[in-house]
Order: C-alpha cells, then sequence, then structure tokens
C-alpha cells in the first residue's frame, strides 16, 4: 500500500507504544485482516509498576496507533481506570451493518441507517452492560446475536466458543475458526522477530480492505 512506509515510519517517533501495538495486533488480528468488522478491547491502566500502561499509552499514541494498524475507533466507556475500545476498518464495518438481514434487524432494535454507531456508542454510555446487538458489529452470525436477545438460557456455550451459540453451531463454529485462523497468522508473523513495521506491512497486504 502507498501509505504504509508513512505509518511505518511514524511509529519511530512513540518507542513506548510499541508494546501496545504488538498486542493490539494479536487481539485484533481478524479484523486487521478483513474477516472480523470490529474488535472490542478493553485497555487498562494497571498501578502495577511492571506493568504496561495500556489505557495511557492509547491515549497518548492514538494518532499514530490507529495509523499503524489503519484502523479506526470509537471509545465505548472511559473512566479514570479503563477504556473500552471498538476498533474497526471503516469499509469493513459499513459492509456488514448495510447487509440486508443486519440493517433490518438493527432497524428493528432502533438503529437509523448510517448512523449505528453513533447509536451504539450512545447506549453503551447511557446503559452498564453492553448492548447484546454489539454482536453484530462484531462479526457474529446473526441468529446468536437475535437467540440471545430472545432466549439467554437457550443458548449454547460450545468448547472454547467465543461467545454463545443458538441453533445449529456448524456456521458459528465456521466464523470462529476464521477468527482463530486469522489470529494464529499473525502470531506466526510476529514470532519470525522481523521488525514490527514489516509485520504490519505484511498484514496490511495480506488484508482484503488493503
Amino acid at each position: 500500500m502507498a501509505n504504509n512506509s508513512k505509518h511505518a515510519s511514524s511509529l519511530r517517533f512513540c518507542p513506548g507504544a510499541y508494546g501496545l501495538i504488538r498486542h493490539l495486533m494479536l487481539k485484533l488480528a481478524p479484523v486487521l485482516l478483513g474477516v472480523k468488522p470490529a474488535g472490542l478491547l478493553r485497555l487498562t491502566s494497571c498501578r502495577l509498576p511492571a506493568m504496561e500502561k495500556r489505557h495511557e499509552l492509547f491515549c497518548l499514541h492514538q494518532p499514530e496507533i490507529l495509523a499503524a494498524l489503519e484502523l479506526d475507533c470509537r471509545i465505548l466507556k472511559r473512566n479514570s481506570e479503563n477504556l473500552v475500545v471498538l476498533f474497526f476498518r471503516p469499509e469493513t464495518l459499513a459492509r456488514t451493518l448495510a447487509g440486508p438481514e443486519s440493517a433490518a434487524f438493527l432497524a428493528g432494535l432502533g438503529y437509523r441507517r448510517g448512523e449505528e454507531l453513533v447509536e451504539l456508542e450512545k447506549r453503551c454510555r447511557e446503559n452498564r452492560e453492553f448492548p447484546h446487538e454489539i454482536g453484530v458489529f462484531l462479526g457474529y452470525p446473526l441468529k446468536d446475536v437475535r437467540g440471545y436477545i430472545e432466549d439467554p438460557a437457550g443458548c449454547l456455550a460450545l468448547p472454547r466458543g467465543l461467545w454463545r451459540v443458538a441453533g445449529d453451531p456448524a456456521e458459528s463454529q465456521e466464523v470462529m475458526d476464521r477468527f482463530r485462523h486469522a489470529e494464529a497468522m499473525v502470531r506466526k508473523l510476529l514470532g519470525r522477530g522481523a521488525p514490527l513495521e514489516t509485520v504490519l506491512q505484511s498484514i496490511h497486504n495480506l488484508s482484503p480492505a488493503a
């Protein structure tokens, strides 16, 4: 991509953020590789001196971090100790939310077309718990999101499952496997010991959104 060199060089101005970027690359691997529309992460301000203060690092270096990852974000919850951040590729998330079934489902819950992120942020700020329809934004099968809203007790927890499943688990397992495969790919790239900038460029070249 034409702008990868710019993003890679910008990392040299925020060396303290390297550990956080590596952490985000692992946690957001399916988002980076375009197989998941968004990822939700909690960044904690740990008081232990030996631990990374991911909350502060992200606040200090947010533009550089997002540029390096080629992602956008929305902070859904915030306090002095934690940030809960939704990371996403705008084009991938827009395609997911515009899908006919997902769009109709969200519209039925009061989401206006084109303003889904605004409404999600509002609901997250106003409620203690995250709205269950956030699963649509995270790429969960719609049957699982709808099933959990309608009958949580009727949903199945798969072994090593990433969310609770409604109905036939085959589709859900396939999606989970795609997410895990993306994580394994990024972990393998990072494990080769190449500079972080080189790994990021490889990831961006692999992504369908690149």
